[in-house]
């Protein structure tokens, strides 16, 4: 597989696939010797920065009943219920910049950690300082897990080669049940309207 610094970029950004994935990815072919370890940690934070940032400006210019409305149950594609927004609320307003800082480690916190931060009114340079901070250690880390894997790096790929067919039949399995769950509970709840 191979990769550059813009399509980590792109892949930080729009990728349903957590970095702890294509990064260390990424740190396998510096070890190659075929990207540098700055460059790819300067475009995967760059990355991270531009998918959190929609997060934060949501929470500080829509509020809290702007995001209600988003939350509901029209707007599920979010991937964001009122509970888990309620738990990363009481979650960032004990621990602020802490709480930003730690989200990383947990997927799926990372981008809802940054809605509280916008709700509260944290300047965009705090909030940028601490996701920047955060996400150098945490990406670089996973640059470097990938460096020092070096040539076993090739099992991990050939395992994973290997494997590919059956994820794919498990991913279309796992999204075509999703669907119908979705239209099921969409229909359900057309008729209870």
């Amino acid at each position: 597989m191979q990769i550059g610094y813009f399509g980590i970029l792109v892949l930080m950004v729009f990728s349903p696939v957590p970095p702890e994935v294509f990064v260390p990815m990424a740190g396998f072919m510096v070890a190659q010797g075929k990207l540098n370890f700055f460059y790819v940690v300067l475009a995967a934070v760059a990355g991270f920065v531009v998918s959190v940032l929609p997060w934060y400006l949501a929470g500080r210019y829509l509020g809290k009943q702007g995001l209600n409305k988003l939350v509901d149950r029209r707007y599920r594609w979010l991937n964001i219920s009122q509970d888990k927004l309620q738990k990363a609320n009481r979650w960032f307003y004990r621990y602020r910049g802490q709480a930003i800082i730690l989200s990383l480690l947990v997927p799926g916190f990372r981008n809802v950690m940054s809605v509280p931060a916008g709700l509260s009114g944290m300047s965009l340079v705090t909030f940028l300082s601490y996701t920047g901070a955060g996400a150098t250690v945490w990406l670089a880390l996973l640059t470097y897990a990938g460096y020092v894997l070096g040539d076993r790096y090739e099992l991990i790929d050939d395992y994973l080669s290997a494997s590919a067919p059956a994820i794919g039949i498990l991913l279309v399995v796992a999204v075509s049940v999703w669907g119908v769950k979705r239209y099921l509970r969409h229909k359900a709840s057309s008729y209870s309207d």
